[in-house]
């Protein structure tokens, strides 16, 4: 019985991720990310009708890969905060791990949510409705702010745990605070969007695996 306990621990104890997959899931996620912004489109309240029906002039087959893809980098978003999580433990136990990975999700369906409001415009041009189209252009100019909240629970929740664990560098875990901070600024929100994909990089290249 003893025999059989120990090892059940040294099993629980030794299920952490290792550098190689936290590694290989960032850059994964970087590459998606720049696939992302190099075919995303600037939709905002304001476009004017005849710019977001060229915008949207794409085949169905496009479409959908471009959605599939969307939903691909949501599971990636979701599989790395669930690893990451994990990582910033192994230095000390805390709650702020568990708002990092809090924030994880909320960008995960941040992403989910635009990767639906997109199809629903292409959907809305290819059928031809005018209406649908301008009320989802609104909806899209509002997305950014649910992008807020999961920005500012990610990096400040991620910095937090790595002060009071040791988790992170000092530099990168003050710098992650930061820019949780500044999310809810205005466009200096946007600096912790375009920062991401390296700014995960950095995080898992820097985060402490041995307790």
């Amino acid at each position: 019985m003893t025999t059989t306990s120990s090892a059940t621990v040294g099993a629980q104890t030794n299920d952490r991720p290792s550098r190689r997959v936290l590694v290989g899931l960032a850059i994964v996620i970087l590459v998606f990310f720049a696939g992302i912004l190099a075919t995303g489109h600037d939709i905002s309240s304001d476009t004017k009708l005849a710019d977001i029906k060229g915008a949207y002039d794409a085949s169905e087959t496009a479409t959908q890969i471009g959605a599939y893809a969307g939903m691909v980098m949501v599971a990636l978003l979701l599989f790395f905060g669930s690893a990451f999580r994990g990582a910033l433990q192994v230095s000390g136990k805390t709650w702020y791990a568990d708002s990092a990975f809090l924030g994880f999700g909320a960008l995960a369906a941040t992403f989910a949510s635009w990767v639906v409001t997109d199809a629903a415009l292409w959907n809305a041009v290819n059928v031809g409705h005018d209406g649908a189209i301008r009320t989802l252009a609104v909806i899209t100019d509002a997305g950014f702010l649910p992008l807020m909240a999961s920005m500012i629970a990610l990096y400040a929740g991620t910095g937090l745990a790595g002060l009071t664990t040791g988790a992170l560098p000092k530099w990168l875990a003050i710098a992650s605070i930061v820019i949780g901070v500044t999310a809810p600024l205005g466009p200096l929100g946007f600096i912790g969007f375009i920062l991401l994909p390296l700014w995960l990089v950095a995080v898992a290249a820097w985060v402490k695996l041995d307790a």
